[in-house]
């Protein structure tokens, strides 16, 4: 999962080089970070009920130009009961790719695109860790210069036994 990780962002660094004499003109690369509240869901195969619960996610990017940021996530908390076993979500790890598309001033469109590592807990059953390709899409609204107001929709995970979804709100705060 490193590997991959660290391929994304190289790949990423790579494409924007070509511009970034003139992005450096316009004031990019961009470091960002932010925090949001994420309210998660496992919708486990042949299982009626779906586990959710919510969160803690932090981000931080770096916007190469206008249009493709690379983006990290980082995530904590949460559980749910499902059978009278309590699920407990560890930590869930991601990086990405984010294609950028501006719909007016201070207001853009994002698409993610990356691979996630989740780790879940079940009490007296030890822990699962998966690991694989994620995307989603969100947008994001400038409220001043420095601060923007973010919301997103993620699949983090999609093996056979379950899909991992969340949907996040939050502050981002560009350096």
């Amino acid at each position: 999962m490193k590997y991959v990780v660290k391929l994304a962002a190289v790949a990423a660094l790579w494409v924007s080089a070509g511009a970034s004499a003139q992005s450096f003109q316009a004031g990019y690369p961009q470091a960002y970070a932010g925090t949001d509240a994420m309210a998660w869901r496992a919708d486990v195969s042949g299982v009626d009920d779906d586990l959710t619960s919510a969160a803690l996610r932090l981000v931080g990017g770096i916007k190469l130009d206008d249009y493709l940021a690379v983006e990290f996530h980082g995530a904590t908390g949460g559980s749910d009961d499902i059978f009278g076993q309590k699920i407990e979500m560890d930590y869930l790890i991601g990086g990405f790719l984010k294609g950028i598309i501006p719909v007016a001033d201070g207001a853009r469109f994002y698409g993610l695109l990356g691979y996630s590592e989740l780790k879940l807990s079940a009490d007296g059953a030890g822990s699962d860790r998966d690991d694989g390709i994620s995307f989603g899409g969100g947008a994001e609204v400038d409220i001043n210069d420095t601060f923007a107001l973010s919301a997103d929709l993620m699949r983090y995970l999609s093996p056979s036994e379950y899909d991992f979804d969340a949907l996040s709100l939050g502050l981002r705060y560009r350096f």
